[in-house]
């Protein structure tokens, strides 16, 4: 039985509305959410994006920039230098990021651990978690993750610092992974389950600031065919805008190649754009439990 719904908005979230998306690294905004977040933001709605680390142990791509790769050793007229750490990649994701966002209309963007998402103790990084994929095709955590790493920070330090975001920005919808992160990826799981944590914190007040229950919560279906919906799922078809996809797509250089309307990431496997992203909407008693809707 088909149970899609195709729009050009998400149901009950309006152009007047404020939407807070919530993602793991530099260019995931773009790839599973970018067409949905420039169509918002050309149509005047307050579109925020909460990133939660930098992308420092991402493939690079281009020839040029492969000196910024976790591992690599540079040469020059020097000689050798010390294996790249991931630093440089972190602060060329940030700018590629920046600019990807100017593509896509969004004016507003935190970092987990900056900015409204900083802890107590002052300003602080999440890093890249890594992966390497297994035998069923998926992601799953890498040999070695290293402390700091957003999937190795205890959950309710992250939900917290979530949750501050949230009562500061008063969404009307959150948008962010289902549970298993699309693919596997530790750092998209790990924020999912943050952000399913910080929705519930995010209801009680902290100091002055009052408490926010966010009306609607979309987790994202992923393209990839080895993740099917469960049967009879209603999945959520939004049309958006695909040429500011294809232009922020761009801007994230060390991790996607662009030809015309079709991509690829550091896999080599060439897939076409899509202006066309599904979102699946969860019940409130989903998110709250029975009773806190």
């Amino acid at each position: 039985m088909d149970t899609s719904t195709t729009s050009s908005l998400l149901p009950g979230v309006g152009p007047d509305a404020t939407l807070l998306f919530v993602h793991a690294h530099p260019d995931d905004e773009t790839i599973v959410t970018g067409a949905t977040m420039a169509a918002y933001a050309a149509a005047g709605a307050r579109v925020v994006l909460l990133t939660c680390t930098r992308g420092e142990l991402g493939e690079v791509i281009p020839p040029e920039l492969a000196h910024l790769e976790v591992g690599a050793v540079p040469t020059g007229p020097q000689g050798a230098h010390e294996p790249a750490d991931g630093s440089g990649l972190a602060d060329e994701r940030e700018r590629e990021l920046a600019s990807a966002l100017g593509a896509l209309g969004v004016r507003e963007h935190v970092w987990l651990g900056q900015g409204q998402a900083t802890p107590a103790s002052g300003p602080t990084v999440f890093r890249d978690s890594g992966m390497q994929w297994g035998p069923d095709g998926r992601a799953t955590a890498a040999d070695t993750v290293l402390d700091g790493s957003l999937s190795m920070t205890p959950l309710p330090e992250l939900a917290t610092l979530a949750a501050q975001v949230i009562r500061a920005v008063k969404p009307d919808a959150v948008i962010t992974y289902a549970a298993d992160g699309g693919y596997g990826h530790p750092d998209h799981v790990r924020t999912h389950q943050l952000t399913m944590d910080a929705l519930k914190r995010a209801m009680d007040p902290a100091g002055a600031v009052p408490g926010w229950q966010v009306p609607r919560v979309f987790t994202i279906v992923s393209d990839r065919p080895e993740r099917p919906l469960e049967a009879g799922v209603a999945r959520i078809s939004v049309t958006g805008d695909m040429e500011a996809k294809i232009a922020a797509m761009r801007a994230h250089r060390t991790q996607i190649t662009v030809e015309g309307a079709r991509y690829a990431l550091s896999d080599d496997v060439w897939k076409d754009v899509s202006g066309i992203e599904e979102f699946v909407e969860l019940e409130p008693s989903m998110v709250y439990g029975e009773g806190r809707a």
